[in-house]
């Protein structure tokens, strides 16, 4: 028996718990999740790798590992999804490629994937491609396999593709369009013709690299494989089935499960040549190309500190929106936003989630999401530390007074850099929302820019005695007006995000606001139930709180919807949606209103 590697247990152990070793089929897949993630906290390393961002797909029946992924190198999605049919001791995960719209590849897929791709909910669905399980056969490129010894050696990474993956049809395929039905496939003509190794590849390509940049080491065994594939009918293209396999810390161990009968093409060991043609491959290296300047910003030399944005507005203006348009201008031009949010209340919707400082609830493309908990400086040492981003911006609560944030945040001169107070307003409810709260009031004046957000909702009448109220609390900032939160960040804040904004209000009012929301008597009161609710009941108890009720948001069941279900409602609207995070077993609601009394308890009763 093989005595474990002690170097590969170090190397595990840094990347996996102690606990997740205990079942090396279950470490295998969580060390490909591990890989992924780590290789994506860093901009300068992710980019390095190749990575353009992953996004983790969290729902109660996905196992965790499931994720999509972009590239640099291609256009289209990834879609990782872990599978539980493979026999023996290996983690398999099928690799989907999802085309983008415009990408020539896509006349290559079948008329079905075209007709899907081609649909507007298209990327919507790849997002969360593991609960259309439809369309998973139309997008399979190959598998990724993964395997850990039980006695500690290894891992070895294998990815499997096909030169081609294809097939005939036999009857023709006609289609509707809006001239009329046509024949897009003639009968005995091919559907699909795909060159699947090469779509495979650059993904294995970079998650090889993330192997070996996350271990620490290079590789030291390597085999290629290739057979005859096995075609599931006569009316599939003839093609080779070929294998890539990289074995870490092997201690001449073999890949259980993971060899074929036909003899490996390749077989190389460590202390020989680099094979042919794959000498000049990125994980050969657990070093990023360019060498070690290449291995963060801080190696890299660049000191810039995070520019911050404190972004508020009242409950209801449309912050997350405007907030997902930001990282999305940012990330398209290769910056890193780090979302640091705070809650009101005894319990937030991923209050299990917090640890003692803030907790990373979605890592994604172009960002990362937390939810602080703790202490502001702990956290966003910790953030800034792990993963050193461009931007920083803290999303208020709806009922946050800017002024009490910003007092920190003058504590933090050291690591970062001042950007800007972004206040959001409902153009069609600020004018009743200024008259009553103080909080939204503070939050106007402490602004050095303001966005009107939902400006199609509103008359213009009502904006321009809107802009008048502002300007009498706060003569200075500047002022945009916008629908669904869009508008560029260059905008708002210059093309380097340079400017100096509009702040001399803030040394005169900044220590002299304390408004908070208890001031407004607003005040927040947790529910918690054993038992599903009735859906009319709760909405009718609600909505008898008339305007004191001001937010309503939680994780519930009703009596005849099936599963857990997140409730947020507003004054005006109500959204009840399936929980697609891990089902916490929590079933609460979080009351946001002004001069709540126990009456409003004995509704729900």
């Amino acid at each position: 028996m093989c005595e474990t590697s002690s170097t590969a247990n170090l190397s595990l152990t840094a990347l996996l718990p102690p606990s997740a070793l205990e079942e090396p089929r279950e470490a295998a897949f969580e060390l490909v999740r591990a890989a992924l993630v780590r290789a994506n906290q860093i901009p300068g390393v992710r980019h390095r790798l190749g990575w353009y961002g992953i996004h983790e797909v969290v729902t109660p029946d996905t196992r965790p590992g499931t994720l999509t992924a972009r590239l640099n190198a291609m256009p289209g999605v990834y879609g990782l999804l872990p599978l539980d049919t493979c026999p023996g001791p290996k983690a398999c995960f099928s690799l989907c490629y999802f085309p983008a719209p415009d990408e020539e590849l896509l006349e290559s897929f079948s008329i079905q994937a075209g007709i899907e791709a081609l649909k507007p909910d298209f990327m919507d669905k790849v997002r969360g491609f593991s609960r259309h399980p439809d369309l998973l056969p139309l997008f399979h490129m190959g598998f990724i396999e993964a395997h850990i010894s039980s006695t500690g050696t290894g891992p070895f990474l294998a990815m499997t593709a096909r030169d081609r993956l294809g097939w005939i049809s036999e009857t023709g395929i006609r289609v509707n369009t809006p001239d009329g039905e046509i024949e897009a496939v003639a009968p005995g003509e091919s559907d699909q013709d795909l060159a699947a190794l090469d779509i495979t590849m650059p993904f294995f390509r970079s998650l090889a690299a993330s192997f070996s940049y996350t271990l620490s080491t290079a590789p030291d065994r390597f085999y290629t494989q290739k057979r005859v594939a096995v075609l599931p009918s006569l009316l599939c293209h003839a093609t080779l089935e070929h294998r890539l396999t990289l074995g870490y810390f092997t201690d001449n161990a073999q890949p259980t499960g993971f060899d074929w009968e036909e003899s490996k093409e390749i077989a190389w060991t460590h202390g020989n040549p680099l094979p042919e043609p794959y000498q000049d491959e990125s994980w050969w290296s657990p070093h990023l190309p360019g060498a070690q300047n290449s291995l963060d910003k801080r190696a890299m030399g660049i000191t810039d500190k995070p520019r911050f944005i404190l972004l508020t507005g009242f409950l209801g203006t449309g912050k997350t929106t405007f907030l997902d348009h930001f990282i999305q201008a940012q990330t398209a031009n290769n910056s890193f936003v780090a979302v640091v949010q705070n809650e009101i209340g005894q319990k937030g919707l991923d209050a299990t989630l917090l640890d003692e400082t803030y907790a990373v609830t979605q890592m994604d493309e172009g960002c990362v999401c937390c939810s602080l908990a703790g202490n502001l400086r702990a956290a966003l040492s910790d953030i800034m530390d792990r993963f050193q981003p461009d931007f920083v911006v803290l999303e208020t609560t709806g009922l946050a007074n800017p002024a009490n944030i910003l007092r920190e945040i003058d504590d933090l001169s050291d690591l970062l850099e001042f950007g800007s107070v972004t206040t959001l307003m409902d153009s069609l409810a600020a004018e009743q929302t200024l008259e009553r709260f103080e909080v939204a009031r503070d939050q106007v004046r402490l602004a050095d820019v303001i966005l009107l957000n939902k400006c199609d909702l509103a008359p213009p009448h009502a904006i321009e005695r809107l802009e008048q109220r502002i300007s009498g609390l706060n003569p200075v900032a500047a002022i945009h007006k916008t629908c669904h939160g869009e508008i560029h960040p260059a905008a708002l804040y210059g093309i380097n995000f340079r400017n100096p904004p509009n702040r001399p209000l803030f040394n005169g009012l900044g220590n002299s606001l304390k408004a908070t929301h208890r001031d407004d008597r607003i005040e927040t009161r947790l529910m918690e139930f054993s038992a599903p609710l009735d859906k009319e009941v709760l909405i009718t108890a609600i909505e008898a709180g008339g305007e004191k009720i001001l937010r309503v948001k939680g994780i519930v069941e009703f009596n005849n919807i099936q599963g857990p279900m997140v409730f947020q409602y507003s004054p005006g609207t109500c959204n009840i949606s399936p929980l697609q995070a891990k089902d916490t077993h929590e079933r609460f609601l979080v009351v946001i209103g002004q001069d709540l009394d126990r009456s409003f308890n004995e509704d729900f009763d």
